[in-house]
């Protein structure tokens, strides 16, 4: 009988093993920014010359948003066929997409620097999910005194819309967002803004005005203003979610068969 309660004990702990939540396997590492029904957001860090324990992400989308010029990266992979990739070096203010993949992995960042970025989880229903992929670059825009608010689309299929956006020093900006399609904005410079929601007066946004990688939730149906009261421009990046949430048990993470 003790035999058995000893067995049952050594496979409850492998399978606790087996989900490895990188918030705590590498807490140094990743932090929870912020996380509702349609999505998860990591704020990442990754030292100069840390290596980091093997732990999952579950299959399903992200965006990765950077926050910095950051070198090369090493993920090793366990249980797919490519095994260790390198992640090439980044850009401050790019970002990338990648569609729904199982993923359980080591990392060892080999560089002096530490990169640092937003891990962007979507828990929405995929739609021609393949699409969902691209390294997209900084975009420049006027900054002699910045005059003008600027947009543009960077990538839309049938689950994601990703629009890069600029307020202009002392200007506005309204941002909609649709019946069924919340949106999350990601700061991807240091911003002073003030918002003002419907009828409602304006409120200073709780953002820290030397940071980059903070988010703005908009829930459906909404109408924000945004100000910038700051000096310089306030650059942002637009995800809008086009699908619907999936149930807790479709979002699950890799098992750990080595198929």
């Amino acid at each position: 009988m003790r035999f058995f309660c000893l067995l049952a004990l050594f496979f409850l702990l492998a399978l606790s093993v087996a989900a490895q939540d990188p918030v705590k396997v590498a807490p140094q590492a990743y932090k929870l920014e912020f996380e509702n029904d349609w999505v998860k957001v990591l704020r990442v860090h990754y030292a100069a010359k840390e290596k980091l324990p093997e732990h999952d992400h579950p299959a399903i989308a992200a965006a990765f948003v950077y926050l910095n010029d950051g070198g090369p990266v090493i993920f090793r992979h366990v249980g797919l066929s490519y095994g260790a990739i390198t992640r090439p070096a980044t850009k401050a203010r790019a970002f990338r997409l990648w569609y729904a993949v199982k993923e359980t992995h080591e990392v060892e960042n080999t560089g002096d620097t530490p990169s640092d970025f937003v891990r962007i989880e979507f828990k929405t229903e995929p739609v021609n999910a393949k699409s969902l992929r691209g390294k997209f670059q900084p975009e420049e825009y006027p900054q002699d005194g910045a005059n003008e608010n600027f947009q543009k689309i960077q990538f839309d299929n049938e689950q994601i819309r990703a629009t890069r956006l600029v307020i202009a020093p002392r200007k506005k900006l309204v941002v909609t967002t649709g019946e069924n399609e919340p949106a999350l904005l990601v700061a991807l410079t240091p911003a002073s803004l003030k918002f003002r929601k419907g009828k409602h007066k304006p409120s200073k946004l709780p953002l820290d005005a030397g940071k980059t990688g903070q988010t703005i939730w908009i829930e459906q149906s909404a109408s924000v203003e945004f100000e910038n009261i700051g000096a310089a421009p306030a650059e942002l990046l637009r995800f809008d979610l086009k699908t619907k949430p999936l149930s807790a048990d479709q979002i699950k993470p890799p098992d750990h068969k080595h198929d």
